[in-house]
């Protein structure tokens, strides 16, 4: 799209005048806000220093228009990130796109906005030399934000317009602890209390009885004893069901099977459980696993944070009512 640049005076002012390709038509994407994007990513890219605010496009040598950048509107948001696949977007296009592909409900203000910062935690946490992002070293999944304009264009516009303010208005913010930025701790609904996790000294043990007039907070499933063997690879006909170790959250650690040993997490993998409170009923050819909660229990309950956001919190109070020892910054 663009393909050079010149700087120059006009009434004591720097203008930018930036050159497109002569095949490049203006459509629908090319709002001022899309040109302010890419016009923003053009200049990091290259390096350019640019004092002023105004840009103006020029195609096939014709002024073609004129657009006024918000120069408070940078911060980390332009900042260039290189993904293991290939892509290369900004800081504001990546959190973006994991925002359409991580919230698929409804929420408040306050709490998109506490998720943001989280966002923004997990990729300056992960980045390596400076600018490159590995995808799957991420606990949240990713597609580019363009696949759900294409996927969802009824609804695509609505959300981007709050995704777009609500990084806005977190741009450049993160959480530390001990100078480092956290990792990105969060979970649908808990079972009335956040989880603490002694190896990471920011969780904590948070009363969230919110959660539990979520419509899902309990279920049930049932296996046979046989496809519960199968599952977790048991081959003993005399095997048993341990309880070994419990949170002080009421969440399972580990259980002895007899053969092995095996932690919580991983046997809510094996079965497609959700939770790690579980209440186990053995009957004499199945078994019936109870839970409560949906996710880790570490961090932020995201049904908590927007019931939270309802009574009034900020998104800065809501993040501090579920982490312990962290600051909230900005990078410029």
């Amino acid at each position: 799209m663009l393909e050079s640049y010149k700087i120059a005076k006009s009434n004591n002012e720097d203008v930018l005048y930036l050159y497109l390709n002569v095949n490049y038509e203006f459509g629908e994407d090319l709002e001022d806000e899309d040109l302010e994007k890419r016009a923003k990513r053009y200049l990091v890219a290259h390096n350019i220093k640019f004092n002023g605010n105004k840009i103006v496009f020029i195609v096939n040598g014709i002024s073609t228009k004129m657009i006024t950048i918000d120069k408070a509107k940078t911060y980390l948001n332009d900042f260039i990130i290189i993904l293991n696949n290939n892509e290369k977007l900004s800081l504001k296009e990546l959190l973006l796109s994991l925002l359409f592909s991580n919230i698929n409900i409804s929420l408040r203000e306050e709490t998109l906005k506490a998720l943001t910062v989280l966002y923004r935690d997990e990729i300056i946490y992960n980045l390596e030399n400076n600018n490159y992002l590995d995808l799957r070293k991420l606990s949240l999944s990713y597609h580019n934000y363009n696949y759900y304009k294409v996927t969802y264009p009824e609804i695509y516009r609505l959300k981007f317009n709050i995704f777009n303010k609500v990084i806005n208005e977190t741009n450049g913010e993160y959480l530390i602890n001990n100078s480092k930025p956290i990792r990105c701790l969060t979970h649908l609904v808990s079972n009335g209390y956040t989880e603490e996790d002694k190896s990471i000294p920011y969780t904590v043990k948070k009363e969230s009885l919110w959660d539990l007039a979520y419509p899902n907070y309990l279920q049930r499933k049932s296996y046979s004893i046989k496809e519960f063997k199968e599952r977790l690879n048991l081959t003993s006909d005399n095997f048993t069901i341990r309880i070994t170790s419990i949170s002080n959250s009421n969440r399972i650690k580990e259980i002895d099977l007899g053969e092995k040993k095996i932690e919580a997490r991983s046997l809510a993998v094996y079965l497609d459980l959700p939770s790690t409170d579980i209440t186990i009923i053995i009957k004499k050819n199945y078994l019936t696993f109870i839970t409560r909660g949906i996710g880790s229990g570490l961090g932020l309950s995201i049904i908590g944070a927007d019931n939270l956001a309802e009574l009034g919190y900020n998104y800065k109070q809501i993040l501090n009512y579920y982490f312990k020892d962290v600051s909230l910054v900005i990078k410029k």
